[in-house]
């Protein structure tokens, strides 16, 4: 079994998992990230990290949640997917966060803007572009608040 059959299982795996035991799911990514971080294909990789930051975002893990989300930018830049992972996550992390921590939920509101605006670089559909750039619009105003 080739090393993408083994990501593409272990990814399935952990899909059927994730609602109903987190823990073991992201386990399961760790171990799918390792082999495609092994195979050295960086799209293989992204994609495993954007599962990965899905995931510890479910476990309540801001910081890898955030950490895997920035990983699959930076191994996958021209892909939509990984900007508007990075988005969500900064959206999602920013919103749990205490209202003392008012400059840091801007900081994430603002990173949420100019990922969910180079998503929208990237797409050709015209419906599509709209709402993502409306998205950033609205996390734009979310970190002025």
């Amino acid at each position: 079994m080739g090393s993408r059959d083994e990501i593409a299982r272990l990814l399935k795996d952990a899909a059927a998992a994730m609602k109903r035991d987190a823990k073991g799911a992201v386990a399961t990514l760790e171990a799918a990230y390792a082999i495609a971080r092994e195979s050295g294909n960086a799209d293989d990789t992204a994609v495993v990290a954007e599962e990965l930051a899905r995931g510890w975002a479910r476990r309540k893990s801001a910081a890898r949640a955030l950490h895997y989300a920035c990983k699959a930018t930076k191994l996958a830049p021209e892909q939509k997917s990984s900007w508007t992972t990075l988005a969500k996550t900064c959206e999602l992390v920013a919103s749990r966060q205490k209202p003392h921590s008012k400059r840091r939920s801007q900081a994430l509101y603002r990173a949420t803007a100019s990922a969910f605006k180079k998503a929208a670089s990237m797409t050709k559909d015209p419906e599509d572009k709209r709402w993502l750039l409306e998205l950033a619009g609205d996390a734009s105003r979310q970190a002025k608040a």
